[in-house]
């Protein structure tokens, strides 16, 4: 009983912290961050790589008939372009790298890698 007491304040300052976050100097990097913001608060990346995905537009309104109550034809979902550009920053040997992976300019994944050089 008394360890969980002693637990709760822990779990629930936890509870307000992002996800996966980045901390540049005194800044917290976040997701969903511009890449501009990030560039701001971190300072330019140690290696950069970017490439087009094409996906399924999953928010795209389903068909409708030109005229109700008529048969229509569906070629399938909407096609649309994604621009993924992965940032590496390398903080030294005694930190772990971090890759940021935007999409179409957002922060949508942080992933720490191994050690630095």
């Amino acid at each position: 009983m008394k360890a969980s007491l002693l637990l709760a304040p822990v779990f629930l300052i936890s509870m307000g912290l992002p996800a996966r976050a980045l901390r540049c100097g005194t800044q917290l990097v976040e997701e969903g961050q511009t890449q501009g913001q990030v560039l701001q608060l971190c300072g330019r990346p140690s290696s950069t790589d970017s490439h087009v995905e094409y996906r399924p537009d999953v928010y795209a309104a389903p068909p409708q008939p030109l005229i109700p109550g008529q048969p229509y034809s569906y070629s399938g979902p909407s096609i649309i372009e994604v621009r993924v550009d992965q940032w590496i920053y390398n903080f030294g040997s005694t930190q772990l790298m971090q890759s940021l992976i935007f999409e179409n300019g957002r922060l949508v994944r942080i992933d720490d890698l191994g050690y630095g050089r």
